[in-house]
């Protein structure tokens, strides 16, 4: 079939990635009723619509379908994975709740927004289509007025809180010189939640390709890397190599 390109097929595999990942962290959360799980398990759900919304639109064109896709993909998607780990470090006062509703807010806003009232020109979407520079002329090129000038600001939002709160978990348990998978996982993590943002720079300078696989990586890296940190070894009290030794326990 026209439609079964690399494109689609890098999106079928990032959507069963982030599928089963969500399957596994929402049963974490079920068991632990904990606010980060929540947030996580939301944000890999959406990973997973983005991605199997992504592939569906290589075969075929849908205005619900490319609504969803740029709505859990471009908008939502990073912001509920970085609140998952604002919930994880921010433990004092109502800051990650009061995010929490702002960002309820924002998504159900968006999301009619996005299916019923942005304009689209479905002409140019052909099967086979690479939605990464396609949206640029299905949507309003002009950010402004419109939902997609949501977009930098929850993935940017997202991405730091994603990316920075895995580095200052990571930090901190080196710093104390235990549990290093917990370190070894955070910087997965980190490496995961960048990989998304970096194959969105290299399709600003014209390789699109390479955002497919920016996005499956990162799916791929954050699930090994929430696998390892959430595993507690026998050994999870043994000194990090080539750490410090820290005169206090940090973070606790």
């Amino acid at each position: 079939m026209e439609g079964l390109t690399l494109p689609f097929i890098l999106s079928l595999i990032s959507a069963l990635v982030s599928g089963v990942f969500a399957v596994v962290v929402l049963r974490r959360w079920q068991r632990k009723r904990r606010p980060h799980l929540l947030c996580w398990g939301i944000g890999l759900v959406l990973y997973f619509t983005g991605s199997a919304a992504q592939a569906a639109l290589a075969l075929v064109w849908s205005r619900l379908l490319f609504g969803i896709w740029y709505w859990s993909g471009a908008l939502a998607v990073a912001a509920w994975l970085g609140l998952g780990s604002i919930y994880l470090l921010v433990r004092r006062g109502n800051i990650a709740r009061n995010i929490h509703m702002a960002l309820i807010l924002v998504s159900v806003m968006t999301l009619p927004w996005t299916i019923f009232l942005t304009p689209m020109d479905s002409s140019v979407w052909h099967p086979g289509a690479d939605m990464v520079t396609l949206y640029r002329d299905i949507m309003p090129r002009d950010a402004r007025g419109t939902v997609r000038f949501f977009s930098p600001i929850l993935n940017g939002f997202g991405t730091v809180a994603l990316v920075g709160g895995a580095l200052y978990s990571a930090h901190l348990f080196r710093r104390k010189q235990i549990m290093p998978n917990r370190v070894y996982g955070n910087w997965l993590i980190a490496a995961g939640g960048l990989f998304p943002a970096l194959g969105g720079a290299f399709d600003e300078i014209g390789l699109p390709e390479f955002k497919y696989f920016g996005i499956l990586i990162g799916a791929i890296l954050i699930f090994a890397g929430f696998l390892l940190a959430t595993n507690i070894p026998d050994d999870a009290d043994k000194p990090i190599p080539g750490s410090r030794p820290a005169s206090t326990a940090a973070g606790s």
